[in-house]
């Protein structure tokens, strides 16, 4: 959830993830649920469910994120966009045993996380501590949620499951580009990954086919809107007459390293990286009446508080 209207960027929303497959999603522009698979069409009671816990938590979760930048003193911060994130995931795990958890984050930074044990929120930041009581007094059921994520979310788990097992096995291959800009010390090599799945990848750059270089930016996997991943790694070079670059991408949808090597052009390359449409560092998920659900399912919902079917958080 962002705080002010933002061009290209809904004001709310929720993304259901299982096992990294986006399924099912619900955004404030239009309105109400969408299942991503065909398959999952057979549940058009469940959609309808859905949508409207999406209406109850666009409001809940306004308020609590409200709330949070009052907290931490976020609201005078005129003109400046801020996001408020909240990640629910349960797992359910082979030999029956299940897991998961909470967290609420403002701009990336997680602020109060659930333990599940306990069933208690704690607090992830400094300033968070004297925030927890009112927190759970009048804005969040603890219990409420750790009863969910471990008997209801693990049901809708179990619901879902059979009719997109066959997506959850499909990989998709990467696309590469290369590009390059001027930097202080000489040029920024720049090797943008994009539209694969699953999630996990590994991109390097190597220097004359054989010597890693390490950059000194934090790469981070981003999801696209339409369920795949990219990310972007960057480094520094100095030129060097004879030395060769190139982008070297592991992804389980290859057989072999996929190699792209850098060709210096005379004109600068430019390349327009994608923007996903939830910001700030995570994509929230929820499943059900409020959870996301992993099978392993998890995911960040980019709205407030979760309600349950009855406006509990």
């Amino acid at each position: 959830m962002t705080s002010s209207p933002t061009q290209g960027l809904p004001h709310f929303l929720i993304t259901g993830h299982m096992n990294d497959l986006l399924f099912v999603k619900y955004d404030s522009d239009i309105n109400s649920a969408q299942f991503m698979f065909p398959s999952l069409n057979v549940l058009s009671g469940h959609l309808e469910m859905l949508t409207n816990l999406g209406h109850r938590w666009q409001v809940s979760q306004e308020r609590k994120m409200t709330f949070l930048m009052e907290f931490l003193n976020k609201t005078s911060d005129t003109g400046t966009i801020h996001v408020y994130q909240r990640r629910n995931a349960c797992e359910l795990h082979e030999d029956g045993t299940v897991g998961g958890y909470v967290e609420f984050a403002l701009d990336g930074e997680v602020v109060i996380t659930l333990d599940r044990e306990k069933g208690v929120f704690v607090p992830e930041i400094q300033e968070a501590v004297t925030l927890i009581p009112e927190w759970s007094k009048d804005l969040c059921c603890a219990m409420w949620n750790k009863m969910y994520m471990e008997n209801d979310c693990i049901s809708y788990i179990k619901l879902y499951l059979p009719l997109i097992a066959n997506n959850l096995e499909k990989k998709i291959k990467p696309n590469v580009k290369i590009s390059s800009s001027e930097s202080e010390s000489g040029i920024k090599l720049h090797c943008w990954v994009y539209g694969f799945y699953p999630r996990d990848v590994e991109v390097k750059w190597i220097k004359n086919g054989r010597d890693e270089i390490y950059s000194e930016e934090s790469a981070e996997i981003l999801p696209n809107p339409d369920g795949t991943y990219q990310i972007r790694v960057s480094v520094e070079v100095t030129p060097e007459e004879g030395a060769t670059y190139s982008c070297h991408v592991d992804h389980s949808s290859l057989e072999k390293t996929k190699v792209v090597p850098f060709e210096r052009e005379t004109k600068k390359s430019h390349i327009i990286y994608t923007i996903v449409a939830v910001a700030a560092a995570a994509l929230l998920v929820i499943i059900g009446p409020g959870v996301y659900i992993k099978r392993k399912i998890n995911g960040c919902e980019c709205s407030r508080q979760s309600v349950s079917t009855e406006e509990q958080d």
